[in-house]
Formats: C-alpha cells, sequence, structure tokens
C-alpha cells in the first residue's frame, strides 16, 4: 500500500475514533497489541482495523455488542 492510502485508512481509522469515543478506543487497543500506535501496523492489519471499525459504527447503530458481533477477542495477542 503507498503512504497516501496508508494515511487515508489512519485518517479515517481516527475520524470513527472522535465520532463514537471510547468504544471505539478497545476495537483500536486490540488491533495495536504488540505495536505503538495505528501507523505501526502493518497493511493488512490496518486495514482490517479499517473494516472493524466500520463493523462496529454498524453495531453501535444497531445496538449490537462488540463482543456479539465478534469484534472484540477475550484476549490479546
Amino acid at each position: 500500500m503507498d503512504a497516501i492510502m496508508r494515511e487515508w485508512h489512519c485518517r479515517m481509522i481516527r475520524n470513527v475514533r472522535r465520532r463514537w469515543g471510547e468504544p471505539m478506543q478497545h476495537v483500536i487497543d486490540q488491533a495495536c497489541c504488540g505495536v505503538v500506535s495505528i501507523e505501526q501496523l502493518a497493511d493488512d492489519a490496518l486495514i482490517q482495523l479499517h473494516k472493524d471499525m466500520e463493523r462496529a459504527e454498524e453495531c453501535i447503530r444497531e445496538g449490537i455488542s462488540f463482543h456479539d458481533a465478534g469484534l472484540l477477542r477475550a484476549h490479546y495477542g
């Protein structure tokens, strides 16, 4: 993935985090286990986080818990 696409994914992830607040931070923290920030994620992991955040937005709108949607694992790593 080129630098422009990486920055776009990161920007969209940050926008979703700002829009929905703390619940989204849990999804981000889980994805970033073992790295310093979203910018350090591998391309595939960054794309997956963006998809997970979009799904998490749907869950919030539909009243589905992140656990029920399979977005949160019991253990990190």
